[in-house]
């Protein structure tokens, strides 16, 4: 196991990338989370994980260092940003580094941005614009407020902003991921492809701007070779 602290990093050799978001934001996660990764690891094999936020519950160290012990036991690099869940910052930043990332695998370019505090700021429309190029892959915590997600998203003023920006660089964006619902969800903007893969923890059904009893647990299977996904999936 490698967690990737830095900012920028260029990775070689890697075939597969699991996609995912809130591993460990929910009381309980250990009845979920660990046995999901076995699968993944088992099925798929991914040399790297993109995290879109809370890793922790409470933002504690011993919360850190227990998922951490669960990652460990596997080989692969993981990148992740914060979600509200990692507030305050300054644990998150201890173990899992730049609170902002660009992880750059292949063809693919993926950008991660901190919207832990359920804003869409400026620095982060800045790092976006500073990084873009084709074939870039946004995940943050927070998703927009698409249809259906209103009830846990970015503030309005704040998901205008970012879908304004992801408009102005729409051809150079190839998917966009994010937790903080406890779900499974797909949506799409401007035929730009959103998904919603905070089913780790916790899962709910995501139906009628709502959650609507118990879903499954997922991680986002992503194919580094054709940019086709997958989902690994667990009762």
């Amino acid at each position: 196991m490698y967690i990737i602290r830095e900012q920028y990093i260029k990775l070689e050799g890697v075939d597969t990338i699991a996609i995912l978001a809130d591993p460990g934001c929910r009381a309980g996660w250990e009845k979920n989370f660990p046995p999901l990764l076995a699968k993944v690891m088992r099925e798929h094999e991914p040399c790297l994980f993109i995290v879109a936020g809370d890793m922790a519950l409470n933002a504690l160290d011993a919360e850190y260092r227990a998922i951490i012990r669960h990652i460990d036991a596997y080989p692969g690099a993981w990148a992740a940003v914060p979600g509200d869940h990692d507030r305050p910052l300054k644990v998150f930043k201890k173990y899992f580094g730049a609170t902002r990332k660009v992880i750059d695998v292949g063809p693919w370019r993926f950008i991660g941005i901190n919207t832990a505090n359920r804003m869409f700021l400026r620095r982060e429309r800045e790092w976006i614009d500073e990084h873009i190029r084709p074939n870039s892959i946004i995940f943050s915590h927070l998703p927009p407020e698409a249809e259906g997600w209103t009830f846990h998203s970015l503030w309005p003023r704040s998901s205008d902003h970012f879908l304004e920006t992801v408009k102005r660089h729409r051809k150079k964006v190839h998917s966009m991921y994010f937790g903080h619902i406890h779900g499974y969800s797909e949506r799409e903007y401007l035929g730009i492809p959103m998904t919603v893969t905070g089913a780790v923890a916790e899962s709910l059904i995501v139906k009628d701007n709502a959650y609507r009893g118990k879903g499954f647990f997922e991680m986002v299977i992503f194919d580094v070779k054709t940019g086709r996904t997958r989902l690994c999936k667990m009762p």
